[in-house]
């Protein structure tokens, strides 16, 4: 991949498109770990109250991103979100890099505190609800 793809657009970290990929799955008071595309979503035990059907959509797109329903979702423990970007280029390891909370249209509503993994190539930040998410530099 050129140098030149891999420019930042409103802070968002630029990267190859994967193939898009949706799961549904029933997690409950137990907890339990979703995974769609490159992106894993672990749920401790007694983050959720009752059951409840989550889905996790990683459309095909020049970021990485994840949207996970039902929006709004709350968690009484913090999740754990982590996001692969090995299919951003080796130049994505020489910028820091956050989860990003983001609207509809990808613009950035915050920056979550995010423990980056530079020898996996994935970022990874707790979430308290659900929402849009990607990768920001």
């Amino acid at each position: 991949m050129k140098a030149t793809r891999l420019l930042l657009v409103a802070g968002l970290l630029a990267c190859a498109p994967l193939p898009a990929d949706s799961v549904s799955q029933v997690i409950g008071p137990l907890g339990g770990v979703l995974e769609v595309g490159s992106d894993r979503l672990s749920i401790p035990p007694g983050a959720l109250d009752a059951p409840v059907e989550i889905t996790a959509i990683a459309p095909s797109d020049t970021v990485n991103r994840v949207r996970f329903e039902p929006q709004g979702l709350t968690f009484r423990a913090p999740v754990s979100l982590t996001m692969g970007y090995a299919n951003c280029g080796a130049l994505a390891s020489l910028v820091p890099k956050r989860v990003a909370y983001t609207d509809g249209a990808l613009a950035i509503l915050e920056l979550l505190p995010s423990i980056d993994d530079l020898l996996a190539r994935a970022i990874t930040a707790r979430l308290t609800h659900f929402s849009d998410y990607a990768i920001a530099w």
